[in-house]
């Protein structure tokens, strides 16, 4: 069976364009991990009302065209290892601002940065120490016996366990 030659100038030319594009991908996949894109996230209004060690409790500004204000807040548990501006990426691609808009009084927890010395912070000091003190700051700042608990990722785990050992304080 014979094979079509394919002429080396072509060949030539194929490679020079894909060496291009990967040049250009890797250009801009730097700009990226290097945070040199001018492109702002996390940018809706919020206020840190409470801290513990490393651990921070951001609490979101109303927004003025919400709905109707719901009563009961919502405390998102975001992972320990990635970050939760993930939610917040830009305005109108912000599930923070989404919730806002729909009215929820929005928290959420800020882990920060573990250092050399967390490495003996256990998951039990996360769910019953760190989550318990921020929801019962919560629940007393609002008056209520339960709030709203959302977790994404690890805190997700987190939230579950939490709901499963205290539920007298988790409403949804």
């Amino acid at each position: 069976m014979d094979h079509p030659k394919i002429p080396v100038d072509l060949i030539m030319a194929k490679l020079a364009e894909g060496a291009e594009k990967a040049q250009e991908r890797a250009q801009k996949a730097q700009e990226v991990l290097l945070g040199e894109l001018d492109t702002a996230i996390a940018t809706t209004p919020y206020e840190v009302i409470y801290k513990e060690d490393r651990v921070k409790l951001k609490h979101y500004k109303p927004v003025s065209a919400a709905k109707e204000r719901l009563r009961t807040p919502l405390l998102i548990v975001y992972a320990l290892i990635n970050r939760e501006t993930m939610l917040d990426l830009q305005p109108g691609r912000s599930v923070v601002e989404n919730l806002l808009k729909e009215g929820i009084d929005v928290y959420m927890i800020d882990w920060g940065y573990p250092t050399r010395k967390d490495r003996y912070v256990t998951i039990d000091d996360h769910v019953n120490g760190y989550m318990d003190n921020i929801i019962d700051f919560i629940r007393r700042s609002h008056a209520l016996a339960k709030i709203n608990l959302m977790g994404i990722c690890m805190g997700g785990a987190f939230s579950v366990m939490y709901a499963a050992l205290h539920p007298e304080k988790i409403k949804n």
